[in-house]
Order: C-alpha cells, then sequence, then structure tokens
C-alpha cells in the first residue's frame, strides 16, 4: 500500500503530497469565504485547518490513496487540492466508495486547472485503485457538476448534507467502462 501521495505533474500544476509546512496555505485557503461556498458554506478556522491537513497526510498512511497538494509550476503557489477520502459522512445510503474531491483557489477559476489536475488524479486512481469512485455535490455548483459529468461521474440522486441539498454521483471502475 502508498503510505504518502506521488507525485504527479500535468503541463502547469503539481501535485504533490501534503506536508506540515503546507499550513498556512491551507488555512488562508479554507478561511476564504469564496472557496467554502459550495463545500459547507462557512470559512473554517486555523484550528479547523490543521486537522484537514493532518487527515489529508493520515489517509495515505491509513488507506492508501488520499489528497494531493495541487501547486501552479511556474509559480510554486499553492491553488489548491484535489484527491480521495474515505470521509464516513452521515448520509443515507452511505458513500460505498472513495469519494473523490477538488477544490482550487477563485483567482484560477477559468484557467483549465481543475480539467488539468483532475484528470491526472483519476489517471492514478485508475491505474492504481481501478474500483469506482463517488463524489457529492452543491447543487447549485455548476462548475463542478459539469467537471465531473466530464470526467464519467454520473448523477444518482440527490441527498441532504448539514442541511444542504447535495447531488450524489458515481464513476463506474475503468474494468466496468471497457466492457
Amino acid at each position: 500500500m502508498i503510505a504518502q501521495a506521488p507525485r504527479l505533474e500535468t503541463e502547469r500544476l503539481v501535485l504533490r503530497q501534503f506536508t506540515v509546512d503546507d499550513f498556512a496555505a491551507l488555512a488562508a485557503f479554507w478561511a476564504d469565504p469564496d472557496v467554502v461556498k459550495f463545500i459547507g458554506g462557512e470559512p473554517q478556522s486555523a484550528e479547523a485547518s490543521w486537522s484537514r491537513l493532518l487527515r489529508y497526510i493520515g489517509h495515505w498512511q491509513a488507506l492508501g490513496y488520499g489528497y494531493w497538494a495541487v501547486f501552479e509550476k511556474q509559480t510554486e503557489r499553492y491553488v489548491g487540492q484535489f484527491g480521495l477520502q474515505e470521509a464516513k459522512r452521515d448520509l443515507t445510503p452511505a458513500l460505498e466508495f472513495p469519494e473523490a474531491g477538488w477544490a482550487l483557489t477563485p483567482s484560477v477559476h477559468g484557467k483549465g486547472y481543475a480539467k488539468e489536475a483532475l484528470d491526472a488524479m483519476l489517471r492514478w486512481a485508475d491505474n492504481e485503485l481501478k474500483i469506482p469512485l463517488c463524489c457529492i455535490i452543491d447543487e447549485e455548483n455548476q462548475r463542478s457538476i459539469h467537471l465531473a459529468e466530464q470526467f464519467g461521474f454520473r448523477f444518482e440522486h440527490n441527498v441532504t448534507y448539514h442541511g444542504k441539498p447535495v447531488g450524489r454521483y458515481t464513476r463506474p471502475s475503468p474494468d466496468s467502462c471497457a466492457q
């Protein structure tokens, strides 16, 4: 089992393992109201971001998959995170596959970074995990819904999570797509 995130590179991005040195960037990211608009809606405290960072690092060690820190290659600036997790969310029905998630700083929206990073992440998942994936997306987040659908995630049904309606999407395993 993989104990830390492998380094993935795209034309313009580097996806790498989170480290404790990323705390300041991660805390600033999750404190931004525009970042959390469709992800819980409330900016997070530094304490919550610290817990998130430790969860991101530990996920790889416990499960062999997790989140990547995403940086622009040219500037080396932190721009977001993409990854997979087992969140044990209080949803009915429960999510039975690893949950894909992504978030980028608003200053890079519209540059194609989300498509680039998700492609790299899903190629890794298809090659290494070879299993179905799922995600939940706020029904108002049309950009993320469109992105998920571009990469084979299909809407299953709506659920309520923390009092908000979200869509549940599933992407079949690469083996089932080839049949």
